[in-house]
């Protein structure tokens, strides 16, 4: 058995992130991090690593508490990039630094019903509102767009703060950092338990039968954290469960690009906006679908593919049909059952949790990896607790709220997949179906107390059968939990 101070498990961007500044706070612990080298599934290695706070806006967020305390954390972090970039480079060779391409172009179009609407304007509203800077763009001519006619922007503006980094460069950047300290072991594997005596956490034990003892340990592993928490059936069912958010992405090669900046569209169907961005050596990254699921997608499906490539052709660039294939991507967001994440310590002693993240995990890397740090060191931290693990699932939205904001989604999703009415009519029909649909499902689940949100209804809906009984027993158990 090997003995370590600190067990990191994941080696996605919280994980190394976090322990980073551990070893910068302490040079002296000892720091195990574990996750399989290939990272299979995991949300860092195919995202798009955009670095943005007011492009993620959305008008439900700024309407709660909850929501508007996501969004301060998400202004801090994008505060700390440069910084922070600027330490991880001074430790890295000149061709293995990592940069942060700035600027981003937030556009929308009429492929997605009133949802990018009201998010469009939500951006514009809190940009406006917190002096974020911002310039409105004619959308008839934004810099790396070429789209089909019906597919033109209505509106588009330029937010110079925000931009991208590579996220394999990032994950390379931060791995060699941590190979060059003597106190830090990278472990090529993955947590299956913990290890747990008197209320205490005493170290994990590994797939492949390897023990690590050690008196803290940092859970990081993103959609994996699941699994690993109900070894510890108690201890599970006081956090709110982590799901999935299977999303793909494309990389493609051009002979030049006029693409310089992200462009993005608002947040749209079940919370994911279509956005590309430029990478090194003439290489363009585009994303994302994003599918919920209660089990991870460790390979993308050609619905996916196909969807996603008809709206990069459509919706961005024409001519990129003549562009060459590097290779498709997909990865798995850890989306907790009420969309908010799980940072800080647990009722277990010495045991962590820094996911549930969904899509803001490497965008706050650098905050919540130096928050964490200093509170496993008794220090304060720097962002507000609004999100500790162990609490009842927060609900953002009243029943007939939930009912309104997915019919939305649902309305949006039928005009992105290019849905087509037969006849006159069916405008009025097509959404009074969808009500109908969601009414039933919201019926079936029986709950008031714990709205399921929006985003989640698709794991219900997609097998009824199975998922009605599963989350009804589920907010049983939750309260069970919290009598």
């Amino acid at each position: 058995m090997s003995t370590y101070d600190v067990v990191v498990a994941g080696n996605g961007a919280l994980g190394l992130a976090t322990a980073r500044a551990l070893s910068l706070q302490d040079p002296n612990l000892r720091i195990a991090v574990v996750g399989p080298a290939g990272r299979p599934g995991g949300a860092s290695g195919a995202a798009g690593a955009m670095l943005g706070c007011y492009g993620e806006v959305t008008a439900p967020l700024l309407r709660t508490a909850p929501g508007r305390a996501r969004h301060a954390q998400g202004v801090l972090a994008s505060r700390l990039w440069p910084e922070w970039l600027e330490g991880l480079n001074s430790e890295l060779p000149v061709e293995d630094h990592v940069r942060l391409d700035a600027g981003t172009i937030v556009f929308s179009n009429a492929k997605s019903g009133t949802i990018e609407d009201e998010n469009y304007a939500a951006i514009q509203q809190a940009a406006t509102a917190e002096g974020e800077p911002f310039e409105e763009l004619d959308p008839n001519h934004v810099p790396g767009l070429y789209p089909a006619e019906d597919c033109r922007p209505k509106r588009a503006l330029f937010l110079p703060r925000e931009g991208s980094v590579d996220a394999s460069r990032l994950l390379r950047g931060l791995t060699r950092v941590l190979e060059q300290s003597a106190k830090v072991s990278l472990i090529d594997g993955a947590v299956k338990a913990l290890d747990v005596n008197a209320g205490r956490v005493t170290g994990v034990r590994l797939e492949d039968g390897r023990t690590l003892a050690a008196a803290q340990v940092v859970l990081a592993m993103g959609v994996g954290t699941q699994a690993v928490l109900d070894e510890l059936p108690d201890l599970a069912r006081r956090i709110p469960r982590i799901f999935s958010g299977g999303g793909t992405s494309l990389l493609l090669q051009v002979p030049r690009t006029q693409l310089k900046h992200v462009v993005r569209t608002p947040n749209r169907a079940f919370a994911c906006g279509l956005h590309g961005m430029p990478r090194a050596g003439n290489q363009l990254y585009f994303g994302a679908t994003n599918i919920l699921m209660a089990r991870p997608m460790l390979r993308t499906t050609p619905a996916d593919m196909f969807f996603l490539l008809e709206c990069v052709l459509e919706q961005i660039d024409q001519d990129l049909c003549a562009a060459q294939l590097v290779g498709w991507q997909a990865g798995n967001r850890p989306v907790t059952v009420d969309t908010c994440p799980l940072i800080g310590p647990t009722s277990v002693e010495g045991l962590w949790l820094l996911t549930g993240t969904y899509r803001d995990g490497l965008f706050q890397s650098p905050l919540l990896g130096q928050h964490l740090a200093r509170r496993m060191r008794g220090e304060p931290g720097l962002v507000n607790e609004d999100f500790l693990p162990e609490r009842k699932p927060i609900s953002l939205y009243t029943l007939p709220e939930a009912r309104a904001e997915a019919l939305k989604h649902y309305l949006a999703m039928g005009w992105e997949h290019g849905i087509r009415l037969p006849k006159v009519g069916w405008h009025r029909s097509f959404p009074r179906f969808y009500q109908q649909m969601l009414d039933s499902l919201y019926d079936e689940l029986g709950e008031e107390e714990f709205v399921l949100p929006p985003e989640l209804l698709a794991i219900v809906d997609g097998n009824r059968a199975a998922m009605v009984p599963f989350f009804r027993n589920y907010y049983a158990e939750v309260r069970k939990a919290w009598a």
